[in-house]
């Protein structure tokens, strides 16, 4: 549990923040609702930002170091990774996790940070959130500021209930244990020592930008990979170019033919993906 006086730390470890007054403002805003709603201090680290001579991310060790810098601070309680895009596959190599177990903290992170919270989460068996902190004070921050309370305040409820998931589950509550998120991001770890392990898992899947065609290939990777062979079932959530695109349901009768050959169920939530309403899901 996190108390008053607690803090927070920002940092970016995928693709830097932009040095524009938007940026700064949101950085600004996030710290004054974890203060007021919350209590909670911010500890910003020093790789939020673009180089401001080079208006580039900063070197893949510099971030790493970064991170290290907040999981050794007694002070940080968890780590907000406000950052997206391409680049955190890069800080991996860097990373101490002898010193991440012994400061154990959750790491919250979204599309690209599916990277890190996977394989934090598999090197040391701590439990990170599939998290965007940024939607705190996004339009929807009402609805966000509840659904982030409830795992502040560590409540775990039916996953099923708490993304709506349409099933009728005989057992009245189903637990599970997920893994994944970011489809394209996720397979950024397949071949490393970082994959996590699925075995007995839920795996969730989720994009932005892919097209039906590329995420129809990633399907078929993480196939020709074993996981369709050990996880428990698939959680959809948003694939927002794909829907766009008016190809959802054949995306989706593509996923419940894997899941017929493999034996697992599918199951859909609007509450997870890269939208304002997107709720916390806890990996590991």
């Amino acid at each position: 549990m996190w108390h008053p006086g607690d803090a927070i730390g920002f940092i970016s470890c995928s693709n830097g923040l932009t040095n524009n007054g938007r940026a700064l403002e949101l950085v600004s805003s996030l710290s004054r609702k974890l203060k007021n709603d919350f209590g909670l201090e911010t500890v910003l680290g020093d790789v939020l930002f673009l180089d401001e001579e080079t208006q580039q991310t900063k070197a893949p060790a510099s971030r790493a170091g970064a991170l290290m810098s907040l999981y050794s601070d007694a002070r940080v309680k968890a780590i907000f990774d406000l950052s997206g895009g391409d680049l955190a596959n890069e800080i991996l190599p860097y990373l101490d996790f002898e010193i991440i177990k012994k400061n154990p903290k959750p790491y919250y992170g979204y599309s690209d940070n599916t990277v890190i919270v996977n394989a934090i989460q598999a090197k040391t068996g701590m439990q990170n959130i599939l998290y965007n902190p940024k939607v705190l004070v996004s339009q929807e921050e009402v609805f966000q500021a509840r659904a982030f309370s409830d795992v502040f305040k560590q409540i775990d409820a039916d996953w099923t209930e708490t993304f709506r998931i349409g099933e009728n589950f005989s057992s009245g509550q189903f637990s599970a244990v997920f893994a994944g998120g970011n489809l394209r991001c996720f397979l950024k770890l397949a071949g490393t020592p970082f994959w996590p392990e699925l075995e007995n898992k839920v795996l969730v899947l989720e994009s932005a930008g892919g097209k039906y065609e590329a995420m129809c290939s990633g399907l078929a990777q993480l196939e020709q990979l074993g996981a369709f062979g050990k996880i428990n079932g698939m959680l959809i959530g948003q694939f927002t170019q794909i829907a766009l695109d008016g190809k959802r349901a054949a995306f989706l009768a593509v996923c419940r033919d894997y899941a017929a050959r493999h034996g697992f169920p599918v199951w859909e939530t609007d509450f997870i993906g890269h939208d304002d309403r997107s709720k916390p899901i806890r990996i590991g």
